[in-house]
C-alpha cells in the first residue's frame, strides 16, 4: 500500500487527470519536457535522484572508513 501513490503518479491515471497529454501523444511530443508546469516535476525527479546517489556514496563511505 506505502507504493500505491507513487505508482498511481506515474501510471498513465495521472496523465488522464488534466488535459494535453492527447495532442502531446499525436504530435509525438516529448510533452514532460516542453510545459512548464511538468518542468517543476522533471527538476524535482533529477534533486531526488542526485540526494540518492549521495546517500549512497556516503554509506560506501562509511563503510569502507569502518572496516
Amino acid at each position: 500500500m506505502k507504493y500505491a501513490i507513487p505508482a498511481y503518479i506515474l501510471s498513465a491515471g495521472a496523465a488522464l487527470a488534466h488535459t494535453g497529454h492527447s495532442a502531446a501523444v499525436a504530435q509525438g511530443d516529448a510533452h514532460w519536457l516542453s510545459q512548464p508546469d511538468h518542468l517543476v516535476v522533471v527538476g524535482l525527479a533529477i534533486v531526488a535522484a542526485g540526494m540518492a546517489v549521495r546517500h549512497v556514496f556516503a554509506v560506501r563511505r562509511s563503510a569502507r572508513q569502518q572496516a
